[in-house]
């Protein structure tokens, strides 16, 4: 079966799980384009068949061509589908306060811009999948700072050198494998049309693309070390980056680099630019040093900013009753521990938990945030690292009697084990 075939004007997609499905996709809207104007497409993915890499451009051509082109689409899309939830077809483009209530930013596609009343969409995106992916799971140094800054700055550079206003952005994760897979695409001029005229002069598609992640490369409207910085965090990740713009591409995959050509243009005749990259989180990326040669990045986390206690300015002040999704479930208490965790190791501050306005919770919250806390960063850490304040005698005894059952049973399956190893 193809993953895009086209017949008249009725488009029907079936995959959209990687980027040779956007070239199908174009090639057959071309293909619709020469005889109508109202376009039918039938998405039959399922969803473990959509990743960013092809349902972000995808979505953002038909939003591209309906709004600029007058070009009629009827998607066809079964509800409670993937397509549906991710807001395929109804790229959401949220203005900073309407941004603030998502709580779920992953598996939705973003449209972003420079018009007015849309200022800072950027930072609220970017702080959006920080906050989440702080929550959802444990990462391994340097990389959320890293994360800040390659969302940050592709999404930035869409803004300043595709000659477009608007860009676009998803995100996904994917627990068992412990990735993260972004993607940023725009319907613009491209790579090689925007540093044509400046003094890097590439001669081709490909080589534009290969120019552009090199250190200081630009069109002088920027430092040009966005794409550099992203091929050199991805570099010592060892994950990830797909840079596809015109009918060429490049890919760096395990720190192999590989180029690509026989893509296709937009129908417009516009090159567009694809950046696609995947971060593994459980391998460290010592973020000064993919960056060294550009100063490195300070990774300001604006939430992060705001936690420094006020009295004591070496600490940072985190509140549980704010930063918590509810103190009854064992994953609203796992959500707070990857949290901390987390921000111990993108600050290495010590923290104060404050319990403030946290009225009552369950056992299993209470076990489930600080006992496998104290037990994961160890008691003499734990210490040192972590105060409690202002929480109340019904949490505090709680806590004494989550905290001794805890460690009982770990005394106990430690003692089997020994005495099963001594059998």
């Amino acid at each position: 079966m193809k993953n895009v075939t086209v017949n008249e004007n009725i488009i029907t997609i079936n995959n959209m799980n990687h980027p040779s499905c956007v070239t199908s996709f174009v090639r057959c809207l071309k293909k619709a384009l020469t005889r109508h104007k109202d376009i039918i497409v039938i998405c039959n993915c399922k969803k473990g068949s959509i990743f960013p890499d092809a349902c972000l451009p995808i979505s953002a051509i038909i939003n591209n061509y309906k709004n600029r082109y007058d070009i009629n689409f009827d998607i066809q899309i079964p509800e409670n589908s993937y397509l549906k939830n991710c807001n395929f077809s109804t790229p959401l483009n949220l203005d900073v306060e309407e941004l603030k209530k998502i709580k779920y930013p992953l598996n939705k596609v973003f449209v972003y811009s420079s018009d007015p009343g849309y200022e800072g969409q950027i930072a609220q995106i970017v702080q959006l999948f920080i906050d989440y992916m702080s929550k959802e799971t444990l990462c391994e140094e340097g990389v959320l700072n890293s994360l800040i800054w390659c969302i940050n700055e592709v999404m930035d550079n869409v803004l300043v050198h595709s000659g477009e206003t608007t860009g676009y952005v998803m995100g996904q994760y994917h627990p068992k494998k412990k990735k993260l897979a972004f993607c940023v695409c725009d319907c613009g001029i491209g790579i090689y049309e925007t540093l044509a005229n400046s003094p890097h002069n590439p001669l081709t598609e490909i080589d534009a693309l290969t120019i552009a992640v090199n250190e200081g490369v630009g069109d002088g409207k920027g430092q040009g070390n966005g794409l550099y910085g992203l091929y050199q965090i991805v570099m010592e990740n060892g994950g990830k980056l797909t840079i596809s713009s015109g009918k060429s591409s490049i890919m760096l995959n395990n720190r192999n680099l590989k180029k690509y050509e026989g893509g296709s243009e937009l129908p417009n005749g516009c090159a567009g630019t694809i950046v696609d990259f995947q971060l593994d989180l459980s391998k460290k990326i010592d973020i000064q040093s993919a960056l060294k040669t550009i100063k490195g990045f300070d990774g300001f986390d604006i939430r992060i900013d705001n936690m420094w206690d006020d009295t004591n300015s070496e600490w940072l002040r985190y509140n549980v009753f704010e930063n918590c999704t509810g103190t009854g479930t064992r994953i609203a208490g796992k959500e707070l521990r990857n949290d901390v965790i987390n921000t111990l190791k993108r600050t290495s501050a010590p923290m104060i938990l404050d319990f403030k306005d946290v009225k009552t919770c369950s056992s299993s919250f209470i076990d489930e945030f600080l006992c496998k806390l104290l037990l994961e960063i160890g008691i003499v850490d734990f210490n040192r690292l972590i105060k409690i304040d202002n929480m109340n005698d019904f949490v505090s005894n709680l806590f004494e009697r989550s905290t001794y059952m805890r460690f009982h049973n770990e005394w106990e399956n430690s003692r089997k084990k020994s005495d099963e190893s001594t059998k």
